[in-house]
């Protein structure tokens, strides 16, 4: 893993829309892997300033909420259409999505794991920080589960929102799993916000364990870590 301190978030979001469209001029259908969330908005905003590069980018949703529709205003399809897809004026033929509808979850699951491995591996993965170690929705546990699924969301995760704990069942989220991320070409993974401190401290003791998933990046050979003054 590739580390690299950043003054401030605006520092840490030029820089990794600089990684983004160095990999887009060598490869301008590379299939990108979104995130959602604090960390990635500035990279996205960085990114569109300069679209005209990304005319041929294909992207993929990386996670999504279960619980409230996809039409919700916190979730993670609208933030994409808000912050990416919009702004860069990805066409829907380039766009791959998922439904986190209880009745659709085992098909969504399916449709999303043959997608990547007919389409896979992904180019560029874009990874946020949870507070407990986690990246996208696989979160620590005795186990971590390598493909596209279904993820019961941990306390800290779903904190933000109590909408997302409304249901008939424990909250929970679609995403990609370990091996979806870890055969990932290239991962930009960004630190930034505060109450990280504690999964920051864990992650550079380098020790690999499912308490903190966010560890296993240590064995991926192309990760660019950037970490911001707001995390440490």
């Amino acid at each position: 893993m590739k580390i690299t301190y950043l003054d401030d978030y605006s520092a840490l979001s030029q820089k990794a829309a600089q990684l983004i469209a160095v990999e887009v001029q060598k490869y301008p259908e590379l299939l990108f892997c979104a995130a959602t969330g604090g960390s990635p908005t500035g990279m996205y905003a960085e990114m569109a300033k300069q679209k005209s590069i990304y005319t041929q980018m294909r992207v993929i949703k990386m996670d999504e909420w279960g619980i409230i529709p996809l039409s919700h205003p916190d979730s993670c399809e609208t933030y994409l259409h808000k912050h990416l897809l919009g702004p860069l004026d990805i066409a829907t033929n380039r766009y791959t999505s998922f439904d986190t509808a209880p009745e659709l979850v085992e098909a969504e699951c399916q449709r999303i794991s043959k997608f990547i491995k007919e389409n896979g591996p992904l180019d560029i993965c874009i990874l946020g920080l949870g507070k407990n170690g986690h990246i996208a929705f696989n979160e620590p546990a005795d186990v971590l589960n390598p493909d596209f699924h279904k993820a019961v969301l941990a306390e800290s995760t779903i904190a933000h929102d109590p909408a997302l704990s409304k249901g008939s069942e424990p909250a929970y989220g679609l995403c990609v799993g370990m091996e979806g991320i870890m055969q990932s070409k290239k991962i930009i993974f960004l630190i930034t916000g505060k109450g990280k401190q504690d999964a920051v401290k864990r992650i550079m003791e380098r020790k690999i364990g499912t308490d903190c998933p966010a560890s296993f990046l240590w064995m991926h050979p192309n990760v660019e870590c950037l970490i911001d003054s707001s995390a440490i």
